[in-house]
């Protein structure tokens, strides 16, 4: 019956350490989250947004250039609930990664960002309330009505003749047995949710959880261990017990050891997973460091190739020269923010081809992808590098799913000053 009572104590607890509500400093940082997002995938000449840094939509707005500050007037257009403060975590990331999102004001390009800002809301810890009701005021009152209606469903105990001990009640007994099924429940609950902890955020968020359910069984099994060495204490301080009683004394105590070695069993395994999701976490974030480093690199290499392939080269006239022959197919590289594209083959180059051009006279052709599977694998590393400056797609995020990538429709360009340009982006989807 005590246990009955204590895990009930526990229980409540736990669900009242889980409370939350939205404060002003969540709904200020989770806006600076959609706003910068939604900026980056409205305009693709947006990339040093990627270095900014803001606490405040005014520090960002400060930061903006011309074209995002135009962006942010439809963005700011929307308006938000005042009744945020009485929100959960729940309401809080549907609000900001889908609802926000439905606005028709917005950015068809910007509302794409809709999911990695879902993600990085979820990621967030939504402060405790200050008006929020301690857990300790309602506690006391639940647990002694709790344990009014235990002790009024429980019978008495009977008591053995022979010996003077006071045997519990199969009752009392089945209700221990229950409370520690129910225990073993939750446990199994929250292993489930420990193998859906992929990312290294939601490792993170949850890692308070795995550290209360240990207090709990920690606490359950020192009990556990306190009553049964209180029942051998009684059995050797009161004299020998009649046959049938000892049996049922030894069953229980069995019982009890049982369960005390599977619950520590999970909390060494749980302690393990914990120490696992850290080492994740750490490993990602030091990946995802060395992929900015490399991101950065790259766009200074792209910066000087787009300047010399955009330099024209002035060479003299030359008369009575016989027409150089028309090459009908063109293997370019991926597409500047200005439309050009930064290379021309006349074979696949396996280090920079991405699309394939088909001419007739040199001048103006049609492009779509190249197909081949070294485009696919460089397309693959970054989609908004490689693919957006020459093709429109439904997500460019799916490429990190995708198994192949298909033209739906082709895109047309131009020779101009010695680059192709693209005059119409390609269609594509991937899948």
């Amino acid at each position: 019956m005590k246990l009955r009572n204590l895990f009930y104590i526990l229980l409540m607890s736990l669900f009242a350490l889980q409370s939350f509500a939205v404060s002003d400093k969540d709904m200020e940082e989770a806006k600076v989250i959609a706003a910068k997002l939604y900026l980056r995938w409205a305009n693709n000449g947006s990339g040093y947004l990627d270095d900014v840094s803001a606490s405040s939509m005014a520090d960002l707005e400060s930061k903006l250039k011309a074209q995002e500050k135009e962006n942010l007037k439809a963005f700011k257009s929307v308006s938000i609930p005042a009744d945020y403060a009485s929100w959960d975590k729940q309401r809080f990331v549907q609000f900001w990664g889908t609802t926000f999102f439905t606005s028709p004001a917005l950015n068809a390009d910007g509302k794409r960002a809709k999911d990695r800002v879902k993600a990085k809301v979820s990621a967030m810890n939504v402060s405790a309330p200050s008006s929020a009701p301690k857990a300790e005021e309602t506690k006391p009152d639940e647990a002694k009505g709790e344990e009014k209606k235990t002790e009024e469903a429980a019978t008495p105990a009977t008591s053995n003749d022979e010996g003077g001990i006071t045997i519990p009640e199969p009752q009392e007994v089945m209700h221990q047995e229950e409370a520690i099924s129910d225990s073993l429940a939750i446990l199994q609950a929250d292993e489930q949710s420990l193998a859906l902890a992929d990312r290294p955020e939601k490792a993170k968020s949850h890692t308070w959880i795995y550290v209360i359910i240990l207090i709990v069984l920690v606490i359950l099994v020192v009990w556990l261990m306190v009553y049964a060495a209180n029942m051998m204490k009684k059995q050797g301080k009161d004299g020998p017990v009649s046959d049938g009683n000892e049996k049922k004394y030894k069953k229980e105590i069995s019982a009890l050891e049982a369960e005390n070695d599977k619950l520590r069993s999970e909390i060494s395994r749980l302690k393990s997973q914990i120490d696992e999701a850290k080492a994740e976490t750490v490993r990602l974030k030091a990946a995802q460091a060395d992929g900015r480093k490399q991101w950065k690199e790259e766009k200074k290499a792209t910066v000087a190739t787009s300047a010399v392939a955009e330099t024209p080269v002035k060479r003299p006239k030359e008369e009575s020269k016989p027409q150089p022959k028309v090459i009908n197919e063109i293997y370019l590289g991926r597409a500047n923010p200005k439309g050009l594209f930064v290379r021309g083959d006349r074979r696949p180059n396996p280090a920079h081809t991405v699309f394939r051009l088909d001419t007739k006279d040199g001048i103006v052709g049609t492009f779509r992808f190249a197909g081949t599977p070294e485009a696919f694998e460089l397309a693959s590393s970054n989609p908004l590098q490689y693919l957006a400056g020459g093709c429109v797609a439904e997500n460019f995020e799916d490429a990190g799913n995708a198994s192949k990538i298909i033209t739906e429709a082709p895109g047309t360009a131009i020779l101009e000053n010695g680059c192709w340009k693209v005059l119409r982006k390609s269609k594509i989807r991937f899948e």
